[in-house]
């Protein structure tokens, strides 16, 4: 558990440290948190960078996502094969991402890929980036989060993709989901691309909608 100052994260934050877990002390720096699609931090809505925060559709594979979870959860079952496809079908169709969760991890819990975890970072930074790409309400409010503030997803017991408070208030986790928004962030910022391990994507065989996607 690496205990991070406000410089070292800005300095060191890549897709290499998508996996580190780390600890934030809201009293040593300014972090903008956000716990469900309600959260606001003044008059910021942070809570709208979420996964499960609604409203920002795109279109991609010919078809229209309700966001960013719905693709992201298609990845657990991407590999080749119509069983596959019925699943992702089933996400999709799902207006909300917490029931697209909850309601695929239920049925299809089995059946997920055994090497998911294996690529799931740098498949979640690809979906976010596709929404940052296809969905201009959503990019114009990334780049309007203040540059100077930490973002941290806030849930308990998810060491993974978000961080939690612990007896003394110190933030711990490895909030991948903070990582990738502010990874997008400087990306749409200075026009460049994220550095996606695009070789490992491609590496493990990712089909969505029947479709084996080429990254």
């Amino acid at each position: 558990m690496i205990r991070i100052t406000e410089q070292q994260y800005n300095d060191s934050l890549s897709i290499d440290t998508l996996d580190r877990q780390e600890s934030f002390n809201p009293q040593e720096l300014n972090l903008l948190t956000y716990s469900g699609p309600k959260t606001t931090r003044g008059d910021i809505p942070s809570g709208k960078l979420g996964n499960m925060a609604g409203g920002f559709y795109f279109n991609l594979f010919g078809v229209k996502w309700y966001g960013t979870e719905h693709l992201y959860l298609c990845g657990e079952w991407s590999e080749e094969g119509e069983k596959c496809i019925e699943i992702q079908e089933y996400i999709r169709k799902m207006r909300s991402g917490v029931y697209a969760k909850r309601c695929s991890k239920s049925k299809f819990k089995s059946q997920i890929r055994k090497d998911f975890t294996s690529f799931r970072y740098q498949w979640m930074l690809w979906c976010v980036w596709q929404k940052c790409l296809l969905n201009k309400d959503f990019a114009d409010l990334l780049r309007s989060m203040p540059n100077n503030q930490i973002i941290v997803e806030v849930v308990e017991n998810d060491t993974v993709w978000a961080a939690y408070p612990d007896e003394n208030g110190i933030i711990r986790g490895g909030n991948a989901m903070g990582k990738i928004l502010t990874i997008c962030k400087r990306c749409l910022e200075n026009g460049i691309q994220p550095t996606i391990d695009t070789k490992l994507l491609n590496s493990v065989g990712i089909y969505i909608l029947g479709n084996k996607i080429e990254f």
